[in-house]
């Protein structure tokens, strides 16, 4: 998988968790797990982070925001971050 479509796919979960409707944090659970499953490339530590925490931003709306920022960053950057 290459940067680009870890991107979309990345896109995606937080396109689900940032929805107006209720959110449902099982997807976002296993969407992640099966994400980090296919992953084979190093990560930066953000990606791995977000990844791992959908449990800890659905009981911690102050972590949440946060992290689903750094997150939006990264998804923005052009060029590759360091790990």
């Amino acid at each position: 998988m290459d940067t680009g479509e870890l991107k979309v796919r990345l896109g995606q979960i937080l396109a689900e968790e940032e929805c107006d409707s209720a959110i449902d944090w099982q997807s976002i659970e296993r969407q992640s797990n099966a994400l980090l499953g296919e992953l084979q490339m190093p990560i930066p530590l953000i990606v791995e982070e977000y990844l791992r925490g959908a449990g800890r931003r659905q009981q911690d709306m102050v972590f949440g925001h946060a992290q689903r920022g750094q997150l939006l960053l990264y998804l923005r950057s052009k060029s590759e971050p360091l790990l």
